[in-house]
């Protein structure tokens, strides 16, 4: 799969929890759309994603057929401090996968 965006990741404290702001670029085809051939589209979605605060697993998300293009996720981990290492990893139902870290700010 060639995607040519890239996925961004914005982390930083606030009120002592590590807020997490993550887009990810995926065109997230739910296998029932028609191109201009009139043909379908084969299915090509995100299934899983998974959080790691400084190598240790802290979230996981599981995606389907139904989640947006290039989809957007905000989330909160209880606590944190700035520096910590945050690193996504996803896998789609093709078995394309994709990875990005960021480290916490202020």
């Amino acid at each position: 799969m060639l995607i040519k965006a890239e996925d961004r990741i914005r982390a930083t404290l606030r009120a002592n929890n590590t807020h997490i702001r993550l887009l990810l670029a995926h065109p997230m085809h739910s296998g029932r759309q028609m191109d201009e051939n009139n043909m379908v589209v084969k299915a090509e979605f995100i299934q899983d994603i998974r959080c790691w605060r400084n190598d240790n697993e802290v979230l996981v998300i599981k995606c389907g057929s139904a989640t947006s293009q290039n989809p957007y996720f905000s989330f909160e981990l209880g606590g944190g401090q700035v520096g910590d290492t945050i690193a996504i990893r996803w896998v789609d139902n093709t078995g394309a996968k994709g990875d990005i870290k960021a480290t916490v700010d202020s």
